[in-house]
């Protein structure tokens, strides 16, 4: 059922806000995949956190599996939780519709970048969570570093479309108020095109009227971009920010083949 920001949702974004705008100054927090399709069981890997502000069990961040008990997201996410005194439960991997009675891998530490928020040219917007089990799904694939430096340079990255998986908000209502979120925790996907790409971010198109193909939006940060390359899905970049609130515009992911990413992500998984 889809339903409106209310409550603790609405608490939880208003949260996300406060802590972005304290640490990056630089855009919201993009959390949600608009104008996509559902996904069912295409990319199993692809979780959603369940975390407790204090009123029971609600869904969070999106993120992705790196290693069996590892578990990929951003680092905005995580800080959003110490400061405000909330707690990660876990992760679910279902990807119908959010319901707190079912299970989910529980969490068992936090781990985020400790350059998060300390440098306004590198966001380092990545955090890890430690399930207590492994997770029921394959891990993602990691890039090889500088994968989309070395793409871009061969115009291999023009018109290339990628891929966003997330749960959250499917659209924005208009209607004589305040725009409302639109949101039933499914996950699915969305294939917005190449826009550009900087020394620690990859830019995607997000406008749906020029591209037909959505993109993230509210209730998506952490979640993984992909990039079909050599015949398989390679995560290269987690969503972090994006440009306006009615996601139009641009998203902005952090990416994973760079030096500074590579040095994160090297504390908990081998890398390509």
């Amino acid at each position: 059922m889809k339903r409106q920001v209310t409550g603790a949702l609405r608490r939880s974004v208003l949260l996300v806000a406060a802590v972005l705008a304290a640490s990056l100054v630089a855009a919201d927090p993009a959390q949600a995949i608009t104008n996509g399709q559902p996904d069912g069981n295409q990319h199993p890997n692809v979780g959603l956190m369940v975390v407790n502000f204090g009123s029971g069990p609600e869904p969070f961040c999106t993120g992705t599996l790196i290693a069996p008990t590892r578990f990929l997201t951003a680092a905005h996410c995580i800080a959003i939780l110490q400061q405000f005194g909330g707690e990660t439960i876990g992760v679910t991997f279902d990807p119908r519709t959010f319901d707190p009675s079912r299970p989910v891998v529980p969490a068992v530490k936090t781990e985020v970048d400790s350059a998060f928020g300390q440098d306004q040219g590198d966001f380092h917007d990545l955090a890890v969570i430690t399930l207590q089990r492994p997770a029921p799904a394959a891990p993602a694939v990691l890039p090889a570093a500088g994968l989309l430096g070395q793409l871009a340079a061969k115009g291999g990255l023009r018109g290339q479309q990628f891929t966003n998986v997330g749960y959250g908000a499917i659209g924005i209502a208009h209607g004589g108020g305040k725009p409302i979120l639109i949101l039933d925790f499914m996950r699915r996907f969305a294939t917005p095109p190449f826009m550009a790409l900087r020394n620690t971010v990859l830019l995607l198109l997000m406008n749906t009227h020029a591209t037909g193909q959505g993109g993230n939006c509210i209730y998506d940060s952490g979640s993984p971009v992909f990039l079909n390359t050599g015949g398989r899905d390679v995560l290269v970049a987690v969503v972090s920010l994006k440009a306006d609130q009615a996601c139009v515009a641009n998203g902005f992911n952090y990416r994973l083949d760079t030096p500074s990413a590579r040095a994160f992500l090297g504390k908990f998984v081998p890398l390509p």
